[in-house]
């Protein structure tokens, strides 16, 4: 990605950075622009959902923004309904998936906003960073994502069930055994796919704005020349966190596969019940 792009936006004095910048110290601890700018969208957003929840129960009418919220939960259940394989189990995991879905669109539109980047900064760093442009705060959700996983499954199917989904029925066995601790190392692989695929989409846009938007500015050109690669990153915004819903809600429908498999077996393999003393003299 190069270096071209980065060296023409260093040479025209544009701030670009690949890490987050440390805006202060709170003990061992270093804030930075992309924790700060996570903090305020995660406030933000709260109050607004909190608003549009209020508003829903006790202003029946629909609003505009309700009617927005209903659709992007309708959105969600339909989305989750095929790793899940069923609207019920959907419904049920809407709160955790759609979290994720609703947090990283709304934070990578928020970071449009002319007030993050380098608008407004401390010293010569910005004072705001969008969070999927750090790789920590990828990290830490694409973390967050499979451990959530991890304890649904095991909610879901139990300690037993869940070792079940790495190792099978017969886990000391060699070959299982081998292939188990594959799929616990895949676990980690995951991980790293989340974060990366979420990070590199965003950085490189913030990148692309920031040179587009230096480009047309200095050459006095209108700013309507901004608003392709505005609309453009809109959809990526849209496009990144529909990809890590989806793909944390089928690793859960992954790992949950098995108990689903088991008690359909169960109840296609459930020996004849014995009949009562009635139903003997009926017969």
């Amino acid at each position: 990605m190069g270096s071209p792009l980065l060296q023409f936006a260093s040479e025209s004095g544009i701030h670009v950075s690949l890490k987050a910048d440390g805006i202060m110290q709170v003990g061992p601890v270093t804030v930075t622009n992309s924790m700060i700018y996570g903090l305020f969208c995660t406030v933000l957003l709260t109050m607004l959902l909190i608003a549009v929840a209020r508003r829903v129960t006790f202003h029946p009418s629909k609003g505009v923004l309700a009617g927005a919220a209903e659709s992007m939960v309708e959105f969600v259940i339909n989305l989750l309904e095929s790793p899940f394989g069923s609207r019920a189990k959907a419904a049920k995991y809407t709160p955790v998936f759609g979290s994720f879905f609703i947090f990283i669109v709304f934070s990578n539109i928020m970071g449009l906003v002319p007030l993050v980047g380098s608008q407004v900064a401390v010293g010569e760093s910005p004072l705001l960073r969008p969070f999927t442009a750090d790789l920590n705060g990828t990290i830490a959700m694409s973390v967050i994502a499979i451990v959530f996983v991890q304890v649904l499954s095991i909610k879901e199917q139990g300690v037993k069930g869940h070792l079940k989904h790495y190792f099978s029925d017969k886990p000391w066995n060699p070959i299982n055994f081998f292939i188990g601790i594959l799929e616990v190392f895949g676990e980690l692989t995951r991980i790293t796919s989340l974060s990366l695929r979420l990070f590199l989409n965003t950085a490189v846009g913030e990148i692309l704005i920031a040179v587009f938007a230096s480009v047309v500015f200095s050459g006095g050109k209108t700013p309507l020349t901004v608003i392709p690669v505005f609309a453009f990153e809109v959809l990526v915004a849209g496009i990144q966190a529909y990809v890590f819903t989806i793909l944390a809600a089928t690793y859960l429908g992954l790992a949950v596969m098995h108990a689903d498999h088991g008690e359909e077996h169960e109840v296609h393999h459930a020996p004849d019940m014995p009949k009562t003393k009635v139903e003997a003299v009926q017969t």
